[in-house]
C-alpha cells in the first residue's frame, strides 16, 4: 500500500473522530499530527514547528489571561465600568 493511500485512510479516520467526536476535539487533532509524524508522512521535527511561532504562543497566552479575567469576574466589571462611563446606547458605546 502506498504512502498517499495510507495518508488518505489516516484523513478519513481523523474526518471521522472529528464529526462524531468520540474522544475530545483536541485529542483527535494531537493524535492526527503524532500519527502523521511516526507514520513518516510527515518529517518528525516539523509535526508541531508550527506551534513555535510567536503569534501562536500569544494567542495562547491571551486565551489564558482572558479566562482568567472571566473566571475572576474581572471582565465582567471592565465592562460595567466602561458602560458606566459610556452611556448604554450603541452609539454612545461606538
Amino acid at each position: 500500500m502506498s504512502q498517499a493511500v495510507k495518508c488518505l485512510i489516516l484523513l478519513a479516520v481523523i474526518a471521522l473522530l472529528f464529526v462524531t467526536e468520540l474522544i475530545p476535539l483536541a485529542v483527535t487533532a494531537t493524535a492526527g499530527a503524532i500519527a502523521c509524524g511516526l507514520l513518516g508522512f510527515i518529517p518528525a521535527k516539523t509535526v508541531f514547528s508550527g506551534l513555535s511561532n510567536s503569534t501562536v504562543v500569544l494567542f495562547a497566552g491571551m486565551f489564558i489571561v482572558g479566562a482568567a479575567m472571566f473566571y475572576t469576574g474581572l471582565a465582567q466589571k471592565i465592562g460595567n465600568t466602561v458602560v458606566h462611563f459610556c452611556g448604554s446606547g450603541e452609539n454612545s458605546l461606538m
